[in-house]
């Protein structure tokens, strides 16, 4: 799963096959498919590792701290998210 971070207003946003913005709008983007994203402005892509993420949501606890699970900062160099300086991207209808 992908998600943006933007530096600027501190939001975090999900990415979707729908043009997502953060809150302030100086950053958005998208999936091109299931497992490319392009990205624009300042955002700082994120990830959640699947896997790890529905580990603990199927053993997520009734009290007490919740169960962890892996999140990581993308590298700024990676092959399945592009940045543009293209604000007006226009997903193809899904």
């Amino acid at each position: 799963m992908k998600l943006i971070y933007c530096p600027e207003c501190k939001s975090i946003s999900s990415l979707s096959r729908v043009l997502k913005f953060c809150d302030c709008k100086h950053s958005g983007g998208w999936y091109r498919d299931n497992l490319n994203a392009e990205i624009w402005g300042n955002a700082i892509p994120l990830g959640i590792n699947n896997t790890s993420f529905l580990s603990a949501l199927q053993h997520r606890p009734k009290e007490g701290l919740g169960k962890a699970f892996t999140a990581f900062v993308i590298p700024k160099k990676c092959a399945t998210v592009r940045e543009t300086n293209d604000r007006h991207i226009q997903p193809s209808k899904v």
